[in-house]
C-alpha cells in the first residue's frame, strides 16, 4: 500500500534541501553585486546625506554646543563650487534646526584622495541602415525602405578618479557679533536648485 505521509515526509526534506542550495546561491549573488556596486561610479554627486560613514554626500559632527564640522564628499566630477555650495547648504539646515540665526564659517578644509571608479561609456550608434522591400498593390509595385534599428552599446571602463573632501567648521549664534568676520544669515543660504 502507498503512504502518502512518507512521501510528504521526503518532500520536505527535498524541499528543505533546496532551499538551503537556493539561499546559498542568492547570497553568493548578493555578495558578487555588492563588490560590483561598492565601486564608485565617475559621475557627479548629488547633495544628498552620506548612508555610511565611507559613503558620498554630506555629513556632519557637532564640536562643542555652537559648533559643528560639516563634511561634503563627492567625486571630482562634481564642480568644486557646487561641494562648497553643499556643505554650506547643509550647515544652515543643521543652524535652523538648532535655532540659530547666524553662523560663520570658522575653518575650510579640502582634502583629495584617488580610487579607482567606474565609468559608463556610450558608443555612438551607428548609421542607420535601411532594408529595401517591394511592396505591390493593384496599381504597381514600389521599393519601400524601411529602417532597421541598432542597440545602443554601453560599456563600462575603471578609471582612476579624486574623492573630494571638503569641510567647514561653523560657529552658531542668534547675534553677529562674536562670530567674526565671516557671519551668514542662516535664511540668506540660498535652497539648493532641484533637477
Amino acid at each position: 500500500m502507498f503512504n502518502i505521509f512518507s512521501n510528504a515526509t521526503w518532500s520536505t526534506k527535498a524541499s528543505s534541501g533546496f532551499k538551503s542550495i537556493a539561499k546559498s546561491a542568492s547570497m553568493a549573488a548578493v555578495l558578487a553585486l555588492s563588490a560590483c556596486s561598492s565601486t564608485p561610479v565617475a559621475v557627479p554627486t548629488p547633495y544628498k546625506a552620506s548612508v555610511t560613514k565611507e559613503g558620498y554626500g554630506y555629513s556632519s559632527v557637532q564640536l562643542s554646543d555652537n559648533e559643528y564640522r560639516v563634511l561634503f564628499k563627492a567625486t571630482d566630477e562634481t564642480p568644486a563650487d557646487k561641494v562648497q555650495e553643499y556643505a554650506l547648504q547643509r550647515a544652515g539646515q543643521i543652524a535652523m534646526k538648532q535655532g540659530y540665526q547666524y553662523l560663520a564659517i570658522v575653518k575650510t578644509n579640502v582634502d583629495k584622495r584617488p580610487i579607482e571608479a567606474r565609468r559608463v561609456i556610450t558608443a555612438s550608434s551607428p548609421p542607420a541602415t535601411f532594408t529595401h522591400d517591394q511592396q505591390c498593390t493593384m496599381s504597381g509595385c514600389t521599393q519601400v525602405a524601411q529602417p532597421t534599428a541598432t542597440e545602443a552599446q554601453n560599456s563600462v571602463q575603471s578609471t582612476m578618479i579624486n574623492d573630494i573632501y571638503y569641510s567647514i567648521v561653523v560657529r552658531m549664534a542668534n547675534a553677529k557679533e562674536g562670530l567674526g568676520k565671516n557671519v551668514i544669515a542662516v535664511d540668506d543660504i540660498p535652497p539648493i536648485e532641484k533637477k
